[in-house]
């Protein structure tokens, strides 16, 4: 129903009751059941008795709804029932469930479907398939902005039925061919959510991926901030046009996450994230293909620049080394599972790129070490600088870290306890003594942390 036609019905209502005035209006209307001057409960049957006593209301199956006290059966409307039922029928659907909210009387959705229904816009299957056919006559003639108001009168006027899901769906596609594609992406997820086993998903799937393929690439021919306005062209949203293409191959991957076209909704988020230098989330999306994806023909494509995203999204030796153990996980890979796709260029940059990740690990550990040794802690100091040593036995690293160890050899492992005379005449906590008796973790208290290191087999180590 369009603005015009809401204020011309709006319109038609005010005049009829200015002219029939409150007598008329007064008669017109269906009696309300009411409880009586001396208190007694309204009529059985009623909607007003059946308020009153749906909660506590039997079901008995075959037969209906039986009420104590109350003679015979009801339905799930609390209406009599004449003869026996079939129990789905007496089902409570969503139709028949009250209004939820604060005040579920003057709910605004419940109130606007009975004033439709009340000027002759109610549900009706007749209505809306005439009005679904003569959308197709104007789709076929091209003539897509009429043909929209159809379809849309066509979806409301016969709600939950197959009518409602052809029309919505040429509903959107009317947005598609006229060019209003922000229109035509919402109204597409919408059949998807309302719709999912629709049998145009493969459809409606392409044409989201149109959708997200346009606004991209024409943010790479005319890259814009993302609060630029748009007021004059109507195949692109209002604002940050990227970044509607990435909601819209988000929604790709929601509603229709086995699909053909999945695997390429993720990679282009990816490949965006990547470009506009958001490598955490590029790093996101391309661990998320290569771990749910496993056939995907990205594979190649997402170990390669994942690997690069790690390493961009590394900060540098004071911060998380997560990044960078993964990094080193994700080389490996790549030299494991895609060397016949790598050639003798890719090979060798691959080498450097290793070379480099093992190096940043390093230089991270003897950071680590430094900072151990700055705040006394010599035995986990030792524990970093032996790292170093085994794994770069001829880097400068590692001949630096011999001088450090030689240097602090003599060193208490941890630093002294400030007042340990007063802390030892407290008892000892249970759980740090229990703690304790673990072999591991009693060698750092003595300070021979770094013999557990020694003991480790070099095979585990990747040099």
């Amino acid at each position: 129903m369009t603005r015009l036609e809401s204020y011309v019905a709006a319109a038609v209502v005010l005049v009829w009751l200015a002219t029939t005035g409150c007598t008329s209006l007064t008669a017109s209307m269906p009696r309300i059941p009411s409880w009586s001057v001396a208190g007694a409960a309204a009529e059985p049957g009623t909607r007003d008795w059946w308020k009153r006593n749906k909660k506590k209301a039997e079901l008995v199956p075959g037969k209906g709804y039986r009420v104590e006290g109350v003679a015979g059966y009801f339905d799930n409307a609390g209406r009599p029932m004449d003869a026996p039922m079939a129990e789905e029928s007496l089902v409570v659907t969503e139709d028949d469930k009250p209004t939820q909210g604060l005040l579920p009387g003057i709910d605004p959705k419940a109130q606007y479907g009975k004033a439709r229904a009340a000027i002759g816009l109610g549900p009706n299957q007749e209505r809306a398939q005439a009005a679904f056919e003569k959308a197709q006559e104007l789709y076929a003639e091209g003539r897509y902005s009429r043909a929209a108001r159809r379809f849309k009168e066509a979806a409301e006027r016969w709600p939950k039925s197959s009518i409602e899901q052809q029309a919505m769906f040429q509903l959107a596609n009317c947005y598609f061919f006229d060019d209003q594609y922000i229109e035509a992406r919402d109204k597409y997820a919408e059949l998807l959510e309302k719709y999912p086993n629709s049998g145009q998903v493969d459809l409606v799937i392409e044409r989201l991926w149109a959708i997200g393929m346009y606004w991209e690439k024409y943010h790479e021919y005319d890259p814009r901030w993302a609060l630029t306005p748009n007021f004059l062209d109507q195949t692109r949203p209002w604002f940050d046009t990227l970044g509607h293409a990435v909601k819209t191959y988000e929604h790709i991957q929601l509603y229709d996450p086995t699909g053909p076209r999945s695997d390429d909704a993720i990679m282009a988020i990816a490949g965006i994230y990547f470009r506009t230098e958001r490598y955490a989330d590029a790093d996101h999306y391309y661990s998320l293909l290569r771990q749910q994806y496993p056939r995907s023909d990205f594979q190649f494509e997402a170990h390669l620049l994942g690997l690069q995203a790690k390493l961009k999204k590394y900060q540098g030796p004071e911060y998380d080394g997560t990044p960078l153990e993964e990094a080193k996980v994700l080389a490996s890979q790549l030299r494991s599972q895609f060397s016949r796709r790598l050639n003798a260029d890719e090979r060798k940059r691959l080498d450097e790129t290793r070379a480099q990740v093992a190096q940043a690990i390093a230089a991270r550990d003897m950071t680590m070490a430094a900072h151990y040794e700055k705040t006394a802690n010599h035995g986990s100091a030792r524990i970093y600088y032996n790292e170093v040593i085994k794994k770069f036995p001829e880097s400068q690293l590692a001949a630096a870290a011999r001088e450090r160890l030689a240097e602090n050899a003599e060193e208490p492992a941890r630093p002294e306890e400030p007042m340990k005379w007063l802390v030892d005449m407290f008892p000892e906590n249970p759980e740090r003594t229990r703690v304790a008796r673990v072999p591991e973790l009693r060698d750092s208290r003595t300070g021979d942390e770094e013999t557990r290191l020694a003991e480790q087999d070099d095979s585990t180590v990747d040099r």
